[in-house]
Parts: structure tokens; sequence; C-alpha cells
């Protein structure tokens, strides 16, 4: 695997399930980390949890439904970090079946 720390990897639907886990197993490979989520709680959460080990960590309020919201998480990233080098679009939701 290629050196990953110091790079930024964008997460979306990263305050739970699977983005939490990437989210923490990039932090674990030195990685800043943009987390980004419809529920604000359980990022912050993640962003808690991330912080204490020494990641950097952006949240971001986002939902990718919405193109100005996705737009407004790359601005941030951008603007945070200069470059996003992993970009993980997991943001879903699962439906009665």
């Amino acid at each position: 695997m290629k050196d990953l720390h110091g790079k930024v990897a964008v997460i979306t639907g990263g305050g739970s399930g699977i983005g939490r886990a990437l989210a923490h197993a990039f932090a674990g490979h030195g990685m800043k980390v943009v987390l980004a989520d419809v529920n604000e709680v359980s990022m912050r959460a993640v962003e808690a949890e991330l912080a204490e080990g020494g990641t950097e960590v952006l949240p971001v309020v986002c939902d990718t439904s919405l193109e100005p919201s996705v737009h407004a998480l790359a601005q941030a990233t951008l603007d945070r970090f200069g470059a996003a080098h992993v970009l993980c679009n997991n943001a879903g939701v699962a439906g009665k079946t």
C-alpha cells in the first residue's frame, strides 16, 4: 500500500457504520479525515473519537442528495487541506425491503 500519511480522505456517511470504520482505518494510516454526514450528532461523535487519537478532522454537515451541499463539502475540503487524495462515496439510506 502506498504511504498515506498526511494525505486527505473524504468520507460521506462518515458518522456511522462503514463510514465510521473507514475513518478509523484511514486515521490509523496517518491520514487527515473529512467526515461528511447529514447527522451532525453522530458525525461529531466520530470526530471526537478520531481527534482523541490525534487525527486532524474536518466535520462537514452534508446531504449528498443536494448538489450545493456536495459543492460546499468540496470547497470546505479544499479550503482547509488544499486537496483530497481519497474519496469514499459511502453515504446511503437503506429502505424497507
